[in-house]
């Protein structure tokens, strides 16, 4: 069932052999952006190790996951934040469970999505546990944000990162699984940055298809900056599909052909955007971008960083 999951086959084929050479960690620490795949990567391995075929990758007909997927297994539990945090209660209630031999599978597999919103008493209550886990169960924490986590934490959970997929791969994944033309899996797969669970979204809703020119890349004055933050400040993840229109001027600016570019169908009015910027000025802009994503991971104060981001990419006259 490996192929039912886009993407991610080395960290898949990894886990695989985990199983298989009975290795499987304690701990796990899943970390890359939102929507990439980490909590289905996570749901899979759960089943494999669980799964009564006893192949390579949960077979995802036998009764164990077929009683995972519908959320009803024994030895499998997904622990959300509760509101803002995942709080000390959550976690205790875990520590209950997980002395226990499994009821049915393996191994009890605890998940706990957003690790990294788990506050102090919660991730402290939580270390006990990791220091000496029991021999047949397994915490896999997934995370958009490393540093967030406890150093204990991190040092004690096998770390296992997940990158986005080329553009042009997941677009491949696109067109062949769900039969869209190649306009329409590009122009979704740039808009999702490569994150599979977010194009699976934009799939969904039939958004993303008709993409336009970022609006900070023709205004002129900070009334508009301030209002471009604005609308930024409720979907922060704009700023990965950002960098994309970025790097597209800088392309074009040294020269390259159209078929290099992301947003292929805008060539033409890309080509007279660059004709605004400096070299130096658009390396500037895609510094800027990635220098605010970093600090928004710091829970740094948002808005304020989204404004000061919106001036200093407004055009220059």
């Amino acid at each position: 069932m490996q192929d039912a999951i886009i993407g991610h086959h080395q960290i898949l084929k990894q886990l695989y052999h985990a199983i298989a050479s009975n290795r499987v960690a304690g701990a796990y620490l899943f970390v890359g952006v939102a929507n990439v795949g980490k909590e289905t990567v996570a749901l899979h391995f759960a089943k494999s190790i669980n799964c009564l075929a006893q192949g390579e990758g949960a077979c995802g007909t036998c009764l164990s996951c077929r009683k995972s997927d519908d959320g009803n297994h024994p030895d499998l539990q997904i622990i959300r934040p509760s509101g803002a945090w995942i709080k000390i209660d959550q976690i205790r209630e875990l520590q209950k469970r997980i002395i226990y031999r499994p009821l049915e599978g393996v191994r009890k597999v605890y998940i706990l999505t957003e690790a990294e919103r788990m506050n102090l008493e919660a991730a402290n209550c939580l270390l006990k546990t990791l220091e000496e886990p029991p021999a047949d169960s397994v915490l896999i924490l997934l995370t958009t944000n490393l540093d967030a986590l406890l150093p204990t934490i991190r040092s004690r959970c096998q770390i296992i990162p997940f990158h986005p997929l080329l553009i042009s791969e997941l677009a491949g994944h696109l067109m062949e699984r769900f039969d869209i033309d190649e306009s329409q899996a590009f122009s979704i797969s740039t808009a999702a940055g490569g994150a599979v669970g977010k194009a699976l979204t934009l799939l969904q809703e039939g958004k993303g298809l008709d993409e336009e020119i970022p609006e900070i890349m023709m205004a002129g004055n900070r009334l508009d900056a301030f209002r471009i933050a604005e609308k930024w400040s409720q979907q922060p993840e704009v700023l990965d599909h950002l960098v994309t229109w970025y790097r597209d001027l800088a392309l074009l600016h040294q020269g390259a052909p159209a078929e290099l570019l992301t947003h292929v169908r805008h060539a033409e009015q890309l080509q007279q955007l660059a004709a605004h910027y400096s070299r130096l000025q658009l390396q500037s802009a895609i510094k800027t971008i990635f220098e605010t994503k970093a600090m928004l991971q710091r829970n740094v104060n948002a808005t304020l960083a989204l404004e000061v981001l919106a001036l200093k990419l407004l055009r220059k006259p």
